[in-house]
């Protein structure tokens, strides 16, 4: 899967594609300003930095600049940074400007002429090939393929296509999953409430079942429960079980348990889920 991907030396009308890539520095006749970037409304988004002079440029500190630009925009460590070396060959540049933004934290794809971009080593995030055909397509090996020209289409952004697998600076990030509920963790769980909503006993059947589980979300509160395992004339009672944020498992012995009992202690507002395994 692909997708679709304009960059400009100036920002163009928003062509409304995914990724939007755009200059921070280097050699480009133009270095977007913050709100030209956020005028598009491009999902990703692609920083790309110039060299194509580097036997005349340092590394490192290109490198510097292109990291400085990266850490204030609090780009999200692992995406990609572009380096466009049009039609450079010069490895030790592009293996120390590698080597310093994946150790900010970053990653680097090299952008180039197809007939040059590839006789330079592999950067981290690979190669951003141009191969002008005016028809979509990905070079073999690459991770982004720039298919047509500004001049060829007659618009103001130069047209390419993006591998999915190439981690790119996400505007609009999933959102993370909901911590897991120890309540909720089972179909089978039942849920007792706090004293002062009801203040009875809850039996549970045990035969066959090997333990039983007492679990709570519990918000940083703590539930107090007294259980009392009947096995024959002779109940085990423990008293003072507490359980918040996670669960507790009370051992049966399932050849002689015959039902446990279960009562809150406590009058707090959360539930907890009584489950025997």
């Amino acid at each position: 899967m692909t997708r679709r991907m304009y960059d400009a030396s100036t920002p163009p009308p928003d062509p409304h594609l995914e990724v939007c890539g755009f200059y921070i520095g280097g050699d480009t006749p133009h270095v977007w300003t913050d709100a030209e970037i956020s005028g598009q409304s491009a999902r990703w988004r692609l920083p790309i930095y110039v060299c194509d002079n580097p036997a005349q440029r340092n590394p490192q500190i290109d490198a510097a600049v292109a990291v400085a630009w990266l850490r204030a925009h609090d780009v999200p460590a692992g995406s990609a940074v572009a380096l466009d070396y049009e039609t450079a060959i010069n490895s030790l540049y592009v293996n120390v400007f590698n080597q310093t933004v994946v150790a900010a934290g970053w990653t680097l794809l090299l952008y180039g002429s197809l007939d040059s971009v590839t006789q330079n080593p592999r950067p981290s995030a690979g190669y951003w090939t141009a191969s002008w055909t005016g028809e979509p397509h990905m070079d073999a090996g690459a991770a982004a393929t720039q298919y047509a020209s500004d001049t060829q289409l007659g618009i103001d952004y130069d047209l390419s296509l993006v591998t999915d697998s190439l981690t790119l600076w996400d505007t609009q990030p999933p959102a993370p999953n909901p911590a897991p509920s120890t309540v909720q963790e089972d179909d089978d769980m039942q849920q007792i409430e706090p004293l002062a909503a009801h203040p009875g006993e809850y039996a549970y059947p045990t035969v066959n079942k090997s333990a039983l589980r007492l679990a709570a979300d519990g918000y940083g509160a703590v539930a107090q429960l007294r259980v009392v395992v009947w096995a024959g004339t002779h109940p085990q009672v423990h008293d003072g079980v507490r359980v918040g944020g996670g669960f507790v498992d009370i051992p049966l012995n399932p050849a002689t348990t015959s039902a446990v009992t279960v009562r809150r202690e406590d009058t707090g507002a959360f539930p907890v889920g009584v489950l025997a395994y």
